[in-house]
C-alpha cells in the first residue's frame, strides 16, 4: 500500500483519490454503497500495535471489495480514527458528543454530494453504540438508508470479552509481521454482567499457535464480501450473487519503531525517554475538492509528503514523533462540490484539544500542528491557544515556513489548487494528476480596482468556492511543471526540518 493512500482501498473505490468531477458525474450515485471505516486506537491486551484495529479492518475491507460482484458499486472513505476512548488502554480518543458529530458531519457531507446509501464498518467495540446512533440518525434525519458492520460479527472482535479475540490476535499480529509482545499490564475487569461493564485494562491474550491466520482472514473477508453484497441488494430486485473465490490475505508488512505513535505498543509509548523534550506534530488535513485536476484528498496527501520528506533530514535521535492525523477538516466553503467532505468549526477545536490532552497524559510537553488547508488555520490557532493555556503546553503551528517564489498575481490569489499544489502533487504523487484538466481561475486581480478582496487586505469579504470559482481552482494550474514541484519540495521539506530543529532547540 502506498503511503500517500488515504484508505487502504483500490484507487478505483477509493473516494479520497477521486476529482469532484469524478464524483459529480457518475450516473449511479444513487445505487452507490459508502463506506466510512470507524477505528480505534487502543491496546486491546493483544500485545501489539495501538493501529492494529486499522491494520486488521482495513485490509479485510479492501480484500472484501475486491471479492464482491458489486465492487463497482462501493466507495471507501479514509477512515474515521477519533472515536470514544473511554478506558486507560485506549488511546487518542473524543469524547462521545465530539465523536458522535463528527460520524454525522460526515455522512451529511456525503449525502450533499449526492449520495443515499452509508456503510459504517466499525472495528472499535468502544464505538459500537454510537455508530449505531449516527446510523439511525442517518436513516431518520438525513433520509439515508444506513448500515452497520462491525467486525465482531465477521470473527474479528476486538473486546475483552469477545470469544474471537485470540483469532483476531493472530490475524492482525500476520498482518503486522511481527509477534505479540507479551505485556505486564495488569487486568482492570469488573462487572462484566453489568452492561455496559468495566474493561480499565484488558488481560492479556495468549497466542494460539495452532491458529491458521490465513484461514481466518480468508473466511472472514469472504463473509463480509457477502454482506457488502446484500446490502447492495436491499431493496432492489437481484438475481443471486455469483460464487467468488475467497480473499488472499496480504503479505505482511513489518512495522518497525520509527515516529508515528500509533505504530508503537502501549508498552512503547510508554517508555519513550525525554518526553518533556520532544516535539509530537499533529498532521492536520481536509477531504475537498481541488478543481477537476487534483484528487479530493490532496490536502492529507501533501501533508504526509511533506512529513515523508522532512522527518528523515533530522538527526536519527531527534525526539520528534507523529501523532495520528486529523484527516477531515473544516471545508465548508467548498460545499457544493461533489466529493467534499466537512467537519465543523466546534468538532475540528474538540479534536485537536482531545489530542492535545493525550499527549499531556502522556508526559510530552510541546506539540506543533502541520496544516495543510487554509480552511482549518483559525480553527487551529484559536485552539492552539487555549491550549497554551488551559493545558500549559507549548503549541504552535509549522505552516507558514516557506513560500515560494511566484508571480505577483499567483502568489497573492493561486491559494487552492493552482500552481503550487498542482507542482506538488506532479512531484511527488503524480499518478493523481489529471494536467489534461488543468485551468486558470483567479478569485480576484491584484490590479482590481477598489481595496476589498477575498484575502489578503483591509476589507475582505466572507465567500464560499462557488463564489469566486465555476473549477474550483483558485489560481493558475497551467503553469504547474514536475521540475517546480521538486525543487518546491525540496526546498519546503529542508525549511519544514530547520523549524522543527529549531523548536527542539528552545
Amino acid at each position: 500500500m502506498s503511503f500517500l493512500w488515504l484508505a487502504n482501498a483500490d484507487p478505483a473505490t477509493a473516494w479520497a483519490h477521486h476529482t469532484w468531477s469524478d464524483l459529480f458525474t457518475r450516473p449511479d450515485k444513487s445505487r452507490m454503497l459508502v463506506v466510512l471505516p470507524v477505528h480505534g486506537f487502543a491496546d486491546h491486551g493483544l500485545g501489539l500495535p495501538l493501529e492494529a484495529e486499522e491494520v486488521v479492518g482495513s485490509a479485510v475491507l479492501r480484500a472484501a471489495v475486491a471479492a464482491s460482484v458489486g465492487q463497482t458499486q462501493l466507495l471507501v472513505l479514509p477512515p474515521l480514527r477519533f472515536g470514544a476512548a473511554p478506558y486507560s488502554h485506549t488511546h487518542f480518543g473524543v469524547d462521545a458528543e465530539t465523536a458522535l458529530d463528527t460520524l454525522n458531519e460526515i455522512v451529511t457531507s456525503v449525502k450533499a454530494s449526492g449520495f443515499s446509501r452509508v456503510l459504517f464498518f466499525n472495528t472499535s467495540p468502544w464505538n459500537a453504540e454510537l455508530v449505531s446512533t449516527a446510523a439511525l440518525d442517518a436513516r431518520t434525519a438525513l433520509d439515508l438508508r444506513a448500515y452497520v458492520i462491525g467486525s465482531a460479527g465477521i470473527g474479528l472482535g476486538f473486546h475483552p470479552a469477545d470469544p474471537n479475540r485470540v483469532r483476531t490476535q493472530a490475524v492482525a499480529a500476520r498482518l503486522l509481521g511481527r509477534a505479540p509482545v507479551k505485556s505486564s499490564a495488569q487486568a482492570d475487569v469488573r462487572d462484566t454482567d453489568f452492561r455496559p461493564g468495566y474493561f480499565g485494562q484488558p488481560a492479556p491474550a495468549s497466542p494460539d499457535p495452532s491458529l491458521d491466520p490465513e484461514r481466518l482472514f480468508s473466511e472472514a473477508s469472504a463473509m463480509l464480501s457477502g454482506l457488502l453484497d446484500e446490502i447492495l441488494a436491499h431493496g432492489t430486485p437481484h438475481e443471486p450473487p455469483a460464487a467468488v473465490p475467497p480473499p488472499a490475505m496480504p503479505p505482511s508488512v513489518t512495522v518497525e519503531q520509527g515516529r508515528e505513535l500509533a505504530s508503537m505498543t502501549a508498552e512503547q509509548l510508554t517508555a519513550i525517554a525525554g518526553k518533556s523534550k520532544a516535539l509530537v506534530i499533529i498532521p492536520a488535513c481536509a477531504i475537498e475538492q481541488h478543481g477537476h485536476h487534483l484528487p479530493l484528498g490532496t490536502d492529507a496527501m501533501l501533508n504526509k509528503l511533506w512529513l515523508a520528506r522532512a522527518l528523515p533530514r533530522l538527526a536519527p535521535d531527534a525526539p520528534v514523533f507523529v501523532a495520528p492525523p486529523i484527516t477531515y477538516g473544516k471545508s465548508n466553503e467548498h460545499l457544493g462540490f461533489t466529493g467534499t467532505i466537512t467537519i465543523s468549526a466546534r468538532t475540528l477545536r474538540r479534536q485537536l484539544l482531545a489530542i492535545a490532552t493525550e499527549l499531556k497524559a502522556l508526559g510530552f510537553r510541546q506539540i506543533a500542528v502541520l496544516n495543510t488547508h487554509g480552511g482549518n488555520s483559525a480553527t487551529l490557532v484559536a485552539t492552539l491557544r487555549e491550549i497554551q493555556t488551559t493545558l500549559g503546553l507549548r503549541a504552535g503551528m509549522l505552516s507558514g515556513h516557506y513560500r515560494p517564489a511566484q508571480a505577483p498575481q499567483e502568489q497573492a490569489f493561486g491559494f487552492h489548487a493552482g500552481e503550487w499544489e498542482t507542482s506538488l502533487m506532479l512531484a511527488g504523487a503524480p499518478e493523481f494528476v489529471r494536467m489534461d484538466r488543468a485551468v486558470c481561475e483567479y478569485p480576484s486581480r491584484i490590479d482590481a480596482p477598489g481595496t476589498l478582496r477575498p484575502e489578503g487586505a483591509a476589507a475582505v469579504f466572507a465567500w464560499k468556492t462557488s463564489d469566486v470559482s465555476k473549477s474550483g481552482v483558485m489560481g493558475d494550474a497551467t503553469l504547474a511543471t514536475p521540475d517546480k514541484g521538486e525543487r518546491w519540495l525540496d526546498e519546503s521539506s529542508a525549511a519544514l526540518a530547520r523549524k522543527i530543529e529549531g523548536l527542539l532547540a528552545g
